[in-house]
């Protein structure tokens, strides 16, 4: 199975808290708030596209917004390939960090 970058696991993470309101903006609104760090929108959306090519995500335009002049959004959801590459993230992180506790740290200092 393919391995996640760090960028599209928190994409997909990302899009997942956020079901039907994953667009650009948003997702890079909660990919600042579970990292702390702001990421542009070349490599968001270059990244978006990659997850897409690799069937990892689904895009579709959303109605016109109601205002005048009102643009539509590219919506992004989790295929089921999605899905499984982010349990999969998550069962390897769990085993990375599974003997590993707190206080190993505080002995490092």
């Amino acid at each position: 199975m393919y391995e996640l970058t760090k960028n599209e696991e928190l994409i997909l993470l990302s899009i997942w808290k956020l079901k039907i309101n994953a667009y650009g903006v948003t997702i890079r609104i909660s990919f600042k708030r579970i990292t702390g760090k702001t990421l542009n929108y070349g490599s968001l959306y270059n990244t978006l596209y990659l997850l897409v090519r690799k069937n990892f995500i689904e895009s579709k335009e959303s109605e016109p917004l109601t205002k005048k002049g009102g643009r539509r959004k590219i919506l992004y959801s989790l295929t089921s390939e999605g899905k499984s590459a982010l349990q999969e993230a998550q069962k390897i992180q769990k085993r990375a960090w599974k003997d590993v506790t707190e206080s190993a740290f505080e002995n490092e200092k």
